[in-house]
């Protein structure tokens, strides 16, 4: 008997290779048009036919809107849902599916590539229900030490004891409430350096983000998903408690969490992104 393995290797061949017979035919097509009109003018190249791998794919007779090259919907489709869209006691969802955040995080730009034993400088710590829980006692704890110095919340100092520990209720009962729906939290950390060549810090920053926005577009491709980066607590995130819970080198940073659940419901998208938002200067 066939394995599945093999099966599923001689499908695949079949499919390519019969794609790439396409491409050979619609390629001599065109040589064969254009030796034709050689000799006439400019004016009649526009009849040639375009060749695209969306077009070729599509006379093999597959859906023509699974090869939609264009990544511009991709985008338009990304939404930061926030704990108040979160569907309230979730089936687990598949490792897979984070794994899948993953592998498309490690498409995103990063200088290093230029220079030999440089890796991405992003590190990110997927944290399931007890981490997730661990770190929120972890950021709670560091504020009762702390928190006259640094104060609490949006970075309020100087308040009362009573002003403390009201908030204090409050974030703690976020755990198992505003929190409680999330399948994991994934911390965005900065390696300050991942390699030998010391590169600029904003380099790595920009490429931690870009790598981030690459996870937020992959979770498109799941319409249950909830996502959003949150930043997190400022002083308790930048805490070296912190650092030793994400297991950060000393010159690492972290930059928040990748919150990842399910969605209660997908609502209209109501947001409105016009070119008046984006300043832009063209100059010759």
């Amino acid at each position: 008997m066939i394995s599945r393995d093999a099966t599923i290797a001689a499908s695949t061949a079949f499919l390519f290779g019969g794609v790439s017979w396409l491409y050979q035919q619609q390629l001599r097509h065109i040589k064969k048009k254009e030796k034709s009109l050689s000799n006439t003018s400019d004016d009649s190249i526009s009849d040639l036919p375009s060749i695209s791998i969306a077009s070729i794919e599509d006379s093999s007779g597959s859906d023509s809107d699974s090869h939609d090259l264009s990544v511009l919907p991709c985008i338009r489709n990304r939404r930061s849902i926030f704990p108040s869209g979160f569907l309230q006691n979730p089936p687990p969802l598949d490792d897979a599916i984070i794994q899948s955040l993953l592998d498309a995080a490690i498409w995103g730009p990063f200088h290093g590539k230029c220079f030999a034993g440089c890796k991405h400088p992003a590190k990110f710590v997927v944290l399931g229900k007890q981490s997730m829980v661990e770190m929120q006692h972890m950021t709670l704890e560091y504020y009762d030490k702390n928190w006259k110095e640094v104060g609490w919340g949006d970075g309020k100092v100087g308040g009362t004891q009573e002003e403390y520990d009201t908030w204090r209720k409050m974030t703690h009962d976020e755990i198992t409430g505003r929190w409680g729906p999330c399948s994991h939290m994934i911390a965005i950390v900065m390696r300050r350096q991942s390699g030998p060549k010391r590169l600029p810090e904003w380099e790595e920053a920009a490429a931690v983000a870009a790598a981030t926005q690459n996870m937020h577009l992959q979770s498109t491709k799941f319409p249950q998903l909830a996502c959003y980066w949150s930043s997190w607590h400022a002083a308790a995130r930048d805490s070296k408690e912190m650092k030793e819970f994400l297991g950060m080198g000393e010159e690492d940073k972290c930059l928040g969490f990748f919150i990842v659940a399910q969605a209660k419901r997908m609502s209209k998208d109501r947001r409105v992104r016009d070119k008046s938002l984006l300043e832009v200067e063209w100059r010759k």
